[in-house]
C-alpha cells in the first residue's frame, strides 16, 4: 500500500538553496527617442535671447533704483517740510514773544506818560516824536525843535557834526549824525541849549558849576526875600518849592533836585545839563534867561512852566503832599520833635 501511494504522487522538482534566495532583477525602462534627444542635446539660448534677458534685468534694476531714489527724495522732502514747519513755529513763537515784549513796553510807557500827564504843566510832546511837514514850516517860536533844526544851527555856526555834537554834550557821533537827518523832536535839555546858542552864539565857558551852586546863585536872594516877607515861613519849605521850580525849568523831577542838592552818590548831572548850566551862568541874568527859555520850550511842547513849577507865595496855604519840611532841620542837628530816653540795660 505504501508503494502505490508513492507511485501515485508526482515527484517534486528539486530547487537549490541559491535559487530559492535569488531576487528577480527589475526591468530597466526603455528610453524613447525624444528623451534620448533631450538628454543628449541640452538647450542653449541664442544671442537674441541673452540680450533680451539682459535688457529685462537692466530694466528691473533701473526700476528698483528709481523706486529707491523716489523713496529717498520723498524722505528728504518730508524732512525739509518738517524742518520748515519747525522753523515757522519757532519764528511764530519769537514773533509772539517780541509782540508781547513790545506790548509790555508800550503799556509801561503809556502808564509812565499818563502818570506824567497827570501832573499839571508837564509837556505832552516828548523826544523822538515825529513832526509833520506842515508843522516844520512854522517858526521856531511855535513848535519844538527837531534834528533838521539842529542841522540848520550847525550850518549857521559853520561847524561840522562832530564839533556841534561836542558843543551840545552829545558823545555818540553816529546817533547825532543820524539825528540831523530826521524830523524827530530832540530832548528837552538839548533844545534848551540849542535855543540858548541861537540867542547867544558862543561856546559854553570852561568854568564848571554844580547844580546846587547854580540854584543858590539864582534863587538864594528870592528865598531870603520870601522868608522876610512872610510870617512864620518855613525856610526849608520855601527852598523845596524853589528847587522844584529850578528842576522843572530843566525838565527834571523833584527827586532829581534832592539828589543834586544833597550830592548823593551818582548824583552828577549829564554833560548836556552841565553845558547848559555853564552857558546859563554866562548870561547877564541867569535866572531870567533860564525861566524865559523854559517857558518857551514848555509852551511849544504843550506844557506850562508856571503851572508845573510855580513860585511860592508868602502866606499861601501849603500842600500836605510830600515829606515833612522838618526833615532837613533834623538832619542839620535841630532838636528832635519827640523826647527819646536812653535805654539802660
Amino acid at each position: 500500500m505504501s508503494t502505490n501511494t508513492k507511485a501515485a504522487v508526482p515527484a517534486a522538482k528539486k530547487v537549490s538553496a541559491k535559487a530559492a534566495t535569488k531576487v528577480p532583477r527589475a526591468k530597466r525602462p526603455v528610453a524613447t527617442a525624444s528623451a534620448k534627444k533631450r538628454v543628449s542635446k541640452p538647450r542653449v539660448p541664442t544671442q537674441k535671447q541673452l540680450l533680451a534677458r539682459q535688457e529685462r534685468r537692466e530694466m528691473r534694476e533701473a526700476e528698483r533704483a528709481e523706486r529707491s531714489a523716489k523713496r529717498v527724495f520723498e524722505k528728504e522732502l518730508e524732512k525739509k517740510e518738517r524742518l520748515a514747519a519747525r522753523e515757522e513755529r519757532k519764528k511764530e513763537r519769537e514773533a509772539a514773544k517780541l509782540a508781547e515784549r513790545i506790548a509790555r513796553k508800550e503799556e509801561k510807557a503809556a502808564k509812565k506818560l499818563a502818570k506824567k500827564l497827570g501832573r499839571p504843566g508837564v509837556p505832552t510832546i516828548k523826544k523822538d516824536m515825529e513832526i509833520d511837514h506842515a508843522e516844520l514850516l512854522k517858526p521856531w517860536t511855535e513848535r519844538p525843535l527837531t534834528g533838521r533844526d539842529v542841522d540848520t544851527l550847525c550850518k549857521r555856526f559853520d561847524l561840522n557834526a562832530s564839533e556841534f555834537a561836542s558843543a551840545l554834550g552829545l558823545q555818540n557821533r553816529f546817533a547825532f549824525a543820524k539825528l540831523l537827518r530826521s524830523s524827530k523832536v530832540i530832548p528837552f535839555d538839548v533844545e534848551m541849549l540849542c535855543r540858548l546858542y541861537d540867542e547867544s552864539p558862543s561856546p559854553a565857558p570852561w568854568r564848571k558849576y554844580e547844580a546846587d551852586e547854580v540854584f543858590k546863585a539864582m534863587y538864594g536872594s528870592l528865598i531870603d526875600q520870601v522868608c522876610k516877607q512872610g510870617v512864620n515861613e518855613d525856610r526849608d519849605y520855601i527852598e523845596m518849592q524853589y528847587s522844584k521850580r529850578f528842576t522843572s525849568a530843566l525838565d527834571r523831577s523833584s527827586s532829581t533836585a534832592y539828589r543834586w542838592m544833597e550830592k548823593t552818590e551818582g548824583s552828577g548831572a549829564r554833560l548836556v545839563i552841565d553845558l547848559l548850566l555853564r552857558k546859563i551862568m554866562s548870561m547877564p541874568n541867569p535866572r531870567e534867561a533860564l525861566e524865559r527859555l523854559s517857558t518857551i520850550v514848555h509852551r511849544v511842547r504843550g506844557g506850562d512852566f508856571e503851572t508845573r513849577g510855580p513860585a511860592p507865595v508868602p502866606g499861601a496855604p501849603r500842600s500836605k503832599r510830600g515829606r515833612s519840611s522838618g526833615r532837613s532841620a533834623a538832619r542839620r542837628g535841630a532838636a528832635m520833635p519827640l523826647p527819646i530816653r536812653p535805654l539802660t540795660l
